[in-house]
């Protein structure tokens, strides 16, 4: 589909004169047509075109333009340096019309490919359910200056269903430049303790102390009440944050998380995989607690709950 950066209409037309000086030949959508002029009125036609010069001139800035407008898994970009300016150029990798969530990560990336529009252009993505009538998703912005050829943003949609993409000028929002669609489907992971990475894969173990080489020495389930403990954290894959929660909540006679007791931020770095506490700053008093750890983006801050499902490990401590 085409789009006019200057905001002329989607039936504008681009007027040129053949060989011969007696035709002008007309793009309508995409159709190209010829309408021929008979003699008789060519200097009337040429004396029209002579007054609307100007005009002319600004028809080669007011020409539509071809995008192609497709949705990726993700995105290659490449910058380049224009100035104090950086331009980035995206290119798809693998094209796609069906996505899957992917937690808090972007899993649906919109691409849109042009040749690059002397007036730059104001865009806007627009994402409604269904069609253009769905239900409202998310509308985000883009600023194409003249030595763009893409533009792209990136989303994350969870919710499995159809959705509709359009790409729309900026200060006309009712001017469509282009149409595409998408699916998302079911959610095959679940709970997730990070990013796209499923709830539950790490492992947290309650210790006297850990030693030198990561080993918990003096491990229990049970402990001591008012007894110092120290916690060792144990992921498969790096934590992907920069900070980790330590989470306690005692139990009531169900099982299930009845009252928030303490939680402490621990600074485990996006890149490592393991955390240990030291120095026996850690005790309960008589009862039994769920010990979680978390991502501490994700602790609960308003009202605390318990029953935490996203989560890196989760443990059960008996203290008697």
């Amino acid at each position: 589909m085409d789009f006019n950066p200057l905001h002329a209409p989607l039936h504008a037309f681009i007027g040129r004169r053949t060989s011969d000086g007696a035709s002008i030949r007309r793009t309508l959508k995409g159709v190209e047509f010829v309408m021929m002029f008979p003699k008789i009125s060519r200097s009337c036609v040429l004396l029209g075109l002579s007054l609307g010069c100007s005009l002319l001139v600004v028809s080669s800035a007011r020409a539509q333009y071809k995008i192609d407008l497709q949705t990726c898994e993700d995105l290659k970009i490449a910058k380049a340096q224009y100035g104090i300016n950086v331009v980035e150029t995206a290119t798809c990798v693998n094209p796609t019309k069906t996505f899957k969530p992917k937690g808090t990560l972007r899993n649906v990336f919109v691409l849109a490919t042009f040749p690059a529009v002397p007036t730059g252009a104001g865009i806007t993505f627009m994402i409604t359910k269904n069609d253009a009538n769905g239900e409202y998703v998310q509308n985000m912005d883009y600023a194409a200056s003249p030595k763009h050829t893409t533009a792209y943003l990136p989303f994350t949609i969870n919710t499995p269903g159809k959705y509709f993409v359009r790409m729309v000028n900026y200060y006309n929002k009712s001017e469509v430049w282009a149409t595409t669609d998408f699916s998302v489907g079911e959610d095959t992971v679940g709970a997730r303790a990070v990013g796209n990475t499923a709830a539950g894969q790490g492992k947290v173990t309650i210790c006297k102390e850990i030693d030198d080489n990561w080993k918990c020495v003096g491990t229990s389930s049970e402990w001591k009440a008012n007894t110092p403990f120290n916690v060792l954290f144990e992921n498969p894959t790096p934590s992907g944050v920069d900070f980790i929660g330590i989470i306690f909540y005692q139990q009531g006679p169900d099982g299930k998380d009845a009252k928030f007791v303490n939680e402490y931020q621990q600074n485990i770095g996006e890149q490592n995989r393991k955390y240990a506490t030291v120095g026996d700053m850690l005790s309960l008093s008589a009862g039994v607690y769920s010990v979680y750890i978390i991502a501490w983006g994700k602790r609960e801050t308003m009202m605390h709950n318990g029953n935490l499902t996203e989560y890196f490990a989760k443990t059960t401590l008996t203290v008697k």
